[in-house]
């Protein structure tokens, strides 16, 4: 029996690959081994605290009570609820791993292998048009086989055209065929590599957009790839992480339209020294069941040419208008979430566990973390106000984001 409950107890002690950072109230836990950040609340982050400095499981619920976290007659259950939260996020020595965060050292967007197993060598064509486009140190040159091409992407890209023209970094060709369909089939190369391929005109372009973006991305040195909406003005700027279907990009439009200065509707580059976030102004893509919506904002959106991308979705993009030129310091992070039956407010997030859920919302890690760089991450993000904004009216978010980031 004693080896039993010797056993029993080391099996609810933490792993010991496990770093603890102190944050407002509440712990950073991170695992060096999966790549994983856990936000523990200020009771959690007691227990845990507690299982390290040796204490037993059986001494937790006289120590909550002691210390005002819980009162007497609830904290045994407190204790069990927490000690079962940690152990299935793989925190403690009871067989369960912690989940590696998805982003671990991604190259940072995947390619359509299917389409390059199917795509011919590139064959030498002759360019009826020719554009060269820039964005953020990548210079692009992209070489059209027919002028329809052009157009279309133009649409999405044709905003980041650079007239001075250096050597490019990225050489794309785009071919051309007319597929049984009656559609223009074109066949995207990258630096002479098959990359993608589109079967018809209207969805050339997402896919064209899609390899600058990565090349883009992937030359720059940041330390978090986020998916996030980002606006700003003076030097400061705020992060709206989420999801798809948050109405993210709808917010983000919407500010920008207000007068605030756009970053991205897409992606948060938070460089790797300075913790500043880069512009990445590419185009806002607006699906087609928020086209009623959007059109109060960019009254031209009924104009703009209709795209299909590769997820189905129909989609117009609208270049954007204020674009910021400098990278900015972050002030404040907004966790959108459009709700149409609740009301408009701003919930204050711990800061621990902000910062877990901003990396639920990582795209990809560029370079491995360990201590010393979650402990920056860590001191970057306490400067940091951080709310959930639950909205069902643009207006009132806009309103809120603004008072609470600007003053104004």
């Amino acid at each position: 029996m004693r080896a039993e409950r010797d056993a029993d107890a080391k099996s609810m002690m933490p792993r010991p690959d496990l770093a603890s950072f102190p944050l407002d109230d509440g712990l950073v836990v991170f695992s060096e081994t999966s790549q994983s950040l856990i936000g523990l609340n200020k009771t959690a982050a007691f227990i845990l605290s507690g299982l390290q400095d040796g204490m037993a499981p059986p001494e937790l619920p006289a120590a909550l009570v002691a210390q005002g976290y819980a009162p007497a007659g609830e904290a045994e259950t407190w204790v069990k609820t927490t000690l079962a939260a940690l152990s299935n996020q793989g925190l403690l020595m009871d067989g369960n791993s912690p989940a590696p965060h998805p982003a671990t050292l991604a190259p940072v967007y995947d390619r359509a292998e299917q389409d390059r197993a199917t795509m011919p060598p590139l064959a030498p064509f002759e360019a009826k048009a020719e554009g060269h486009y820039r964005l953020l140190g990548t210079h692009a040159r992209i070489r059209y086989a027919h002028r329809a091409q052009k157009r279309m992407v133009d649409t999405v890209i044709g905003h980041l055209a650079a007239d001075d023209a250096p050597s490019p970094t990225l050489v794309i060709d785009i071919a051309m065929e007319t597929l049984p369909t009656g559609h223009l089939g074109s066949s995207i190369y990258r630096n002479g590599t098959p990359e993608r391929r589109a079967t018809q005109l209207s969805a050339l372009a997402p896919l064209v957009k899609a390899v600058l973006w990565a090349e883009a991305v992937n030359a720059f040195d940041f330390i978090l790839d986020i998916h996030a909406g980002v606006v700003g003005e003076g030097g400061r700027c705020v992060l709206l992480p989420a999801a798809a279907g948050s109405g993210k990009s709808s917010l983000t439009a919407a500010l920008a339209h207000d007068g605030l200065g756009y970053y991205s509707d897409e992606v948060a580059l938070v460089e790797r020294s300075s913790f500043r976030v880069s512009p990445v102004p590419l185009a806002v893509c607006v699906k087609s069941t928020g086209w009623n919506v959007m059109t109060r904002y960019f009254p031209e959106l009924p104009t703009l040419p209709i795209h299909r991308r590769n997820d189905g979705k129909r989609v117009r993009y609208v270049p954007p208008r204020a674009v910021e030129k400098e990278p900015a310091l972050v002030s404040h992070i907004f966790f959108p979430l459009y709700s149409k039956d609740e009301p408009t407010q701003l919930t204050p997030v711990p800061r621990s566990d902000a910062l877990a859920r901003l990396m639920d919302q990582c795209l990809a890690l560029r370079m491995r973390l360990d201590r010393d760089n979650v402990q920056k991450l860590v001191a970057w993000i306490a400067a940091i106000d951080c709310y959930a904004l639950t909205f069902s009216s643009l207006d009132e978010a806009v309103a809120l984001v603004r008072n609470t980031a600007f003053g104004k």
